[in-house]
């Protein structure tokens, strides 16, 4: 399938890529305090209303600590908030403050600008037809053996 003297080319170059988009969105989101490692948080939350940490793990497909520690981060800087929950006191519930709210817009335009950058030269059928390749790429590592590796 690869030739063998290039076996890893097709994820260095996936590697390589997404080097330059952390590198892009870390530049557009340095004004608003928030970085490629951190601005989803800010999406997820704000599109879940409020959810649990071990919603937010789930969603954002990073080990627990990774995500303690930018949420305490989002925390410290008065973006998010986290309570336990009314219903179960073991779990802890998290959501947007104010000021996390009002950044909801300006890091949506500063995504949109990384994406209009990135895709500017492909039409809507090629981005599609990119997407649908990346979800069988996504697919393929997530199972094993035909097996779903996360069950």
């Amino acid at each position: 399938m690869f030739d063998p003297a290039e076996v890893d080319s097709a994820i260095a170059n996936i590697n390589t890529l997404a080097h330059r988009l952390q590198l892009q969105l870390d530049e557009i989101l340095r004004p608003l305090n928030l970085n490629a490692s951190n601005y989803y948080f800010i999406l997820k939350i704000d599109q879940a209303g409020m959810l649990t940490q071990d919603q937010l793990f789930k969603k954002i497909f990073l080990n627990q600590s990774n995500v303690t520690r930018r949420l305490k981060q989002l925390i410290d800087q008065d973006l998010v908030v986290k309570v336990r929950s009314k219903t179960d006191g073991r779990a802890w519930e998290i959501k947007l403050t104010a000021k996390g709210q009002a950044l909801v817009a300006k890091v949506t335009t500063a995504i949109q600008a990384v994406n209009d950058l990135a895709f500017q030269q492909m039409n809507p059928a090629e981005i599609q037809h990119l997407m649908e390749l990346l979800a069988k790429i996504e697919l393929n590592l997530m199972t094993k053996n035909g097996a779903n590796i996360n069950e």
